[in-house]
């Protein structure tokens, strides 16, 4: 087994305290650049993260590693910002010739020290971490273009409220770095929302050398998020819109060209992220990478929130592209080394390793093997004050578990978590006639952490609650009809893209076969409520959150349902529901049946 190189201690100078207050905390600007004779390769320094989410403290589960022994894992603590500043100022101490990307998502589904203050915390953060560029994701455009082009170019959010700041310290002074969003087209202008590309350039021998960065986010968005914030805009073809960039770039004599993409793939297993061999590889990234043009030299990609640095097949049948992803949350980073011809400007060869980003909480497995980070001063300052001004809210106690409930989905689909969500959605609308519900449907990409029990007795807190449904999104009952139904299950299913299975209410059940085709492998008389068949022609009154009521997910039979009637929040729902039903514990009946 290859070890892991591991990030050894590093101590930037302490960042002002008051600037952190500020959110003008940021002194790790891009390094100057050395000039270097020439006739040798130019090395140059990627250091990549990719959907962050906010995450400004160390996520509360660790991260299962491999082992001093080949099979073996250990159970290891990674991320959290201030770490993950000192894991980047170490490797841009290794080579002052170097630029921070990142593959977007950084923002958003954050837990509450960073969404309570609309995500200027984040912000904060990664500008004093010292990130130059970055993709826009799906999850940037959460709340709207406006909110993005608010985080951009900074200024107070309009609905700061008794719950959600905004421009602590006085001020919000926007990302210091640039988002790029190549593929996402105003349809009014006929211009990119941002700018597409952007290049850095590097003074060796006399001669400047310059890489090309392309950043787009995956073409999928308009069903990720809500459509009311993306109206006007539209989302292109990912392989289309590199390969016009990268011809605008080489036309501007820019000869390396890495592209910052917000999608991915995955490895099988996840603890081979940095085998280059990326056994069982799959995901829409590597369709992407077969059609791009010779010209891109290096991928680094994100969205799936997994860990890997792969060879993929391009246009070229003679090259392969290096494509990497540093997971999510800040556990890991992606320390990309680029050799540039002096002469051409090119990426003559390349390579890339996926380091952990180890924190110092008590749980390393293997502390000789992953050696922990030191925090990094002034980070850790700026997180403090945000953890601080959240702690009274987050800690509030608002229910009851009888045992863990995790996100973790079986080959069926079923998810623990996810079905109690929709249970307590159901369950909420029967408060009220005009909301009643026969059947409730919950996402599972929108259970965002495991809840666990904060003590014996199984109490659960508000911030608990809020990393599981950080969206906060109104609830919808709609009618349907039983064929609306079938057709619903079906589109749970699809040629392209990803899948998710819709996790049901209580009494509500269905059995699917994947040897099907699309389109037919739910089987119809499988589908029933409270143990009666589905009736084709009777109405049924289901609920969804409103990501899905508006098609979010491909979910477009949601779209056609009629007596709409919206009320309250998931997150309200399951809040009620802990606090009613407490100590709940996880369903263990059967709802979803694979064949």
């Amino acid at each position: 087994m290859r070890k892991v190189p591991p990030l050894t201690q590093y101590r930037r100078p302490r960042l002002l305290f008051a600037a952190a207050l500020m959110l003008a905390a940021g002194c790790a600007s891009q390094a100057p650049i050395a000039e270097r004779p020439g006739g040798t390769a130019v090395k140059i320094r990627l250091i990549a993260i990719n959907d962050f989410h906010g995450n400004l403290l160390p996520p509360d589960s660790a991260t299962m590693l491999p082992g001093p022994v080949a099979g073996q894992t250990v159970s290891v603590p990674l991320g959290g910002a201030a770490y993950l500043a000192t894991a980047v100022a170490r490797l841009k101490a290794g080579n002052p010739q170097n630029v921070v990307v990142a593959a977007g998502d950084l923002i958003s589904a954050s837990p509450l020290e960073s969404a309570l203050f609309h995500d200027e915390p984040a912000i904060a953060a990664l500008n004093a971490i010292g990130l130059d560029i970055s993709a826009v994701g799906n999850h940037e455009f959460d709340d709207g273009r406006s909110a993005l082009l608010r985080i951009q170019r900074g200024g107070c959010a309009p609905d700061g409220t008794a719950d959600v700041d905004t421009c602590i310290g006085g001020t919000f002074p926007g990302a210091r770095f640039q988002y790029l969003a190549a593929n996402v087209i105003d349809s009014a202008s006929g211009a990119p929302l941002l700018p597409a590309s952007a290049v850095r350039s590097f003074m060796v021998g006399g001669r400047r050398l310059s890489i090309g960065f392309i950043g787009l986010t995956l073409e999928g968005t308009p069903d990720l998020v809500s459509r009311d914030g993306i109206q006007g805009l539209r989302f292109e073809d990912e392989a289309v819109t590199i390969n016009r960039e990268a011809a605008a770039l080489r036309a501007k004599g820019v000869e390396a060209i890495v592209v910052l993409i917000h999608e991915g793939g995955y490895v099988d297993p996840q603890l081979a992220y940095n085998d280059a061999a990326c056994p069982g590889f799959s995901g829409e990234i590597g369709s992407i990478a077969a059609q791009l043009d010779p010209a891109v030299d290096v991928v680094i990609s994100g969205h799936t929130h997994r860990a890997y640095q792969c060879r993929l097949p391009s246009r070229d049948p003679a090259k392969k592209l290096l494509v990497t992803s540093a997971g999510n949350a800040g556990r890991f980073v992606g320390s990309l080394d680029l050799a540039l011809d002096p002469a051409t400007g090119d990426i003559i060869a390349s390579s890339a390793d996926i380091l952990p980003v180890v924190n110092d909480r008590p749980g390393n497995g293997a502390p000789t093997l992953y050696p922990p980070l030191a925090a990094e001063p002034g980070i850790a300052a700026l997180v403090e004050v945000f953890r601080a001004r959240a702690q009274p809210l987050a800690a509030r106690p608002v229910g009851r578990i009888a045992t863990e409930m995790l996100r973790t989905v079986d080959s069926a689909g079923e998810q623990p978590l996810g079905r109690v969500i929709a249970d307590a959605q159901i369950a909420y609308a029967a408060k009220s006639a005009d909301t009643r519900a026969d059947i409730a449907f919950m996402n599972p990409d929108g259970v965002r952490a495991d809840l666990k029990p904060m003590d014996a007795a199984g109490t659960v807190s508000f911030g608990q609650v809020y990393s599981v449904q950080p969206f906060g999104s109104e609830l919808v009952t709609m009618s349907l009809t039983g064929a609306q139904i079938d057709a619903l299950l079906e589109q749970q299913w699809r040629a392209k893209g990803r899948s998710p299975v819709l996790l049901p209410s209580k009494g509500f059940r269905f059995v699917w076969n994947a040897d099907r085709p699309v389109g037919e492998r739910v089987d119809a008389a499988s589908i029933s409520l409270n143990g009666v068949t589905i009736d084709p022609a009777q109405s049924y009154r289901v609920n969804v959150n409103g990501f899905l009521a508006n098609g979010g997910d491909g979910f477009t039979v949601l779209t056609e349902g009629t007596e709409r009637q919206a009320f309250g929040l998931d997150r309200e729902a399951l809040i009620d529901y802990l606090a009613r039903f407490g100590p709940v514990a996880p369903p263990t009946d059967t709802r979803i049946e694979r064949r």
